[in-house]
Parts: structure tokens; sequence; C-alpha cells
């Protein structure tokens, strides 16, 4: 795990949050980086087959 994901944790906890919600807010937040990551690819190729 890299220092910045050591830090969000750390913020996390310190804020009273249980290794439990933390747990689940990164699950939440990779769920959604790869749900983005799918649509932006869905929406270039629509892109590129209407410039065609």
């Amino acid at each position: 795990m890299n220092e910045k994901w050591m830090k969000l944790i750390k913020n996390f906890e310190d804020n009273g949050y249980e290794p439990e919600d933390i747990q689940f807010i990164v699950h939440f937040y990779d769920t959604m980086l790869e749900t983005h990551e799918q649509m932006k690819k869905l929406y270039e190729e629509e892109k590129n087959e209407r410039n065609n």
C-alpha cells in the first residue's frame, strides 16, 4: 500500500471510522473508478463511430 493510502486510512481512523467503514469506502471508490473507466471507453468508442 502506498503512502497516500496510508495517510488516507489514518485520517479516516482519526475521524472515528471503523475498519469496516474504511474497507467499504475503499471498495466503493475502486468500483466507481472501474465504472468510470468503462463508461469513458464506451463514450469514446461511440464518439469515434459517429466521426467515421
